[in-house]
């Protein structure tokens, strides 16, 4: 019976795991409103009816898909808050970070555009804000030591400087298409974005110090 039970806990397990990536793929490609859970479920392998089992209704798939992208975005966030690194270090290290996300996980790129047309109804409902909350209390205290130490601006505010952070790094992909026609650069070629994400982080750090 032990077996038995382990085997259904998997199985109920993976069906979950291949719903809510389906659901992820659907919805970064046709949005919330238009991928329906025909697809998803096409998309899965799976019968629909185990979409309501295990979600509610195609919106509870939406926001479980919506959190999962978030939370895997942010995910490396949380160690490099634990490592009471430099604000320099720190936030060389999260513009690398969003760039290589990004770069390697276009579906949630799509799927954050579309959150934002919606204007932001899955992110309100699921609080998203404890999610920032490690990095923001990393990257306050790391800023606090560089201004008693002289070397940052006293003007710099946190969260403003992580929203640039992440708009440097999710606008070159968002926006790639875009960019290669208007200023024919290629952010999709190596070489090129990597040298994209070198400018921003030397920018960043340009801005918040001192000028001495």
């Amino acid at each position: 019976m032990a077996k038995v039970r382990k085997k259904q806990v998997r199985d109920a397990e993976g069906s979950r795991r291949r719903l809510l990536e389906a659901g992820l793929k659907v919805f970064s490609e046709r949005g919330p409103a238009g991928g329906s859970v025909s697809m998803i479920a096409r998309e899965a392998g799976i019968n629909r009816r185990m979409l309501y089992h295990y979600f509610g209704s195609k919106e509870g798939l939406y926001r479980a898909a919506f959190r999962h992208a978030y939370e895997q975005l942010s995910f490396a966030e949380i160690g490099l808050a634990d490592m009471a690194l430099s604000a320099e270090e720190l936030l060389a290290r999260l513009i690398r970070h969003y760039a290589e996300f990004h770069a390697t996980h276009p579906h949630h790129v799509r799927l954050l555009m579309w959150e934002n047309l919606r204007q932001g109804k899955a992110a309100r409902e699921l609080h998203i804000g404890d999610i920032k909350a490690p990095i923001m209390e990393a990257l306050r205290a790391a800023l606090d030591r560089g201004r008693r130490e002289g070397r940052f601006r006293a003007d710099v505010d946190e969260r403003r400087l992580l929203i640039s952070c992440m708009a440097l790094s999710f606008f070159c992909h968002s926006n790639r298409y875009t960019i290669a026609e208007a200023l024919g650069s290629d952010l999709g070629d190596g070489e090129v974005a990597r040298a994209q994400v070198e400018h921003n982080v030397k920018m960043v750090l340009d801005g918040i110090r001192t000028r001495g």
